[in-house]
């Protein structure tokens, strides 16, 4: 399935370039997790998550830190929602990602605020 999504994405996106340089396709969920935690919070998240309104691209990162303990961060458009660090003992995952989820619906719902606000001004 995701091969058939990225070769459909490479056929349309240099037409759709040409068309409009500033193209961008809202609604991408990227997982650029690491570690078998960081795919599980990626999975967790994204466990009953609508992206019919999504504005913009999301993207769940990771940092290796064997010490004090992976840093995973959520952007959507490289502005950083959520950060918070989780170690692969962690019991605590289901609150850490009800967290996640909850800042980042609220990012999305005050950036489309603007965006709707912006749109009367025009």
């Amino acid at each position: 399935m995701r091969l058939f999504i990225f070769i459909a994405l490479i056929l349309v996106l240099p037409s759709a370039i040409a068309i409009d340089p500033n193209f961008e396709i809202d609604g991408l969920i990227i997982d650029q997790t690491l570690s078998r935690i960081g795919h599980l919070f990626y999975e967790e998240l994204l466990k009953d998550w609508d992206t019919s309104n999504q504005v913009g691209t999301i993207t769940v990162r990771e940092r290796f830190d064997p010490i004090t303990g992976n840093v995973i961060w959520i952007d959507v458009d490289d502005n950083a929602v959520y950060q918070e660090r989780i170690n692969s003992r962690s019991t605590d995952i289901e609150e850490k990602v009800q967290s996640a989820r909850n800042e980042l619906k609220l990012y999305l719902q005050q950036n489309k605020d603007i965006l709707q606000n912006l749109e009367t001004y025009k």
